[in-house]
């Protein structure tokens, strides 16, 4: 009797070692990024780019997304990115209607715990077209 009890004590104890605490994109992590964000960027050049970030962390950490900048001028964007503890790499592919032209934005964000805020610094990439784009900017994401 007392093997089978040391045995089911010793089961009990793996399964709640594998069950551990929660991992990037499962509920109860604390740096998921879910919901709607207000996001900023604000640029190398002085100007201050806002509006909104839609976001998913999915299985594994992956960040799906998109987003809508509508001052000073109008930008949408695709979200691609991954939380690995606190940190978020994003890739953003924007487009920006009246110019007819887009680029890329890629950072590292640092997640607040609770996911409420991120920020950090980002570069930016832009198609010819939209030449005298800035090409750094404070990325900033709050509620």
């Amino acid at each position: 009797m007392k093997v089978k009890s040391t045995l089911v004590v010793a089961t009990l104890a793996l399964v709640a070692a594998c069950g551990g605490n929660p991992q990037p994109g499962e509920p109860g992590y604390s740096f998921n990024l879910n919901g709607e964000y207000d996001a900023s960027f604000a640029a190398d050049d002085g100007q201050a780019y806002s509006g909104t970030m839609q976001l998913t962390t999915g299985p594994g950490g992956a960040v799906t997304g998109t987003l809508s900048i509508v001052t000073p001028l109008s930008v949408d964007g695709t979200i691609e990115g991954t939380i690995i503890g606190a940190q978020f790499d994003v890739t953003i592919e924007y487009f920006i209607p009246d110019l007819q032209c887009g680029g890329q934005v890629t950072s590292t964000a640092t997640i607040a715990e609770g996911g409420d805020a991120a920020g950090g610094p980002s570069d930016i990439t832009s198609e010819d077209e939209c030449a005298g784009a800035p090409t750094t900017a404070t990325f900033t994401l709050s509620r």
